[in-house]
């Protein structure tokens, strides 16, 4: 397994275990050491996505294949979330919009971005 690989997957552990600790009845101390704790996995999630180095043609395809995949995977969740506080609450969350703009905002700007410096 790639070493890149092996420390995304430690990351997104780590995050995950924490995301579940909020779900636990805690001090609200610990909730926020909990949210330091994801706020850091996240950015060395972060780090080490945008310290790796392609090898060949076949590791770029992968990499854009799952920049990809995550891509679609956020905005589907994001969507639902949007469906469900329609249906459920009557109202949605303006953040879920700006969430949604932002991830489709940065997308074209990376695209024009890289087109016209190609």
């Amino acid at each position: 397994m790639n070493s890149t690989i092996f420390k995304e997957l430690i990351a997104l552990g780590a995050i995950v275990l924490a995301i579940l600790v909020f779900n636990v009845s805690i001090a609200p101390m610990a909730y926020i050491a909990c949210y330091i704790v994801v706020v850091g996995m996240f950015l060395l999630f972060i780090f080490s996505i945008m310290s790796t180095k392609d090898i060949d043609e076949r590791d770029k395809q992968h990499r854009v294949m799952a920049a990809d995949s995550g891509f679609v995977a956020a905005g589907v969740v994001i969507l639902v979330a949007i469906a469900y506080q329609t249906w459920m609450m009557h109202t949605v969350d303006i953040w879920l919009f700006i969430v949604l703009v932002a991830m489709l905002a940065t997308r074209l700007i990376v695209r024009i971005y890289l087109e016209k410096k190609s």
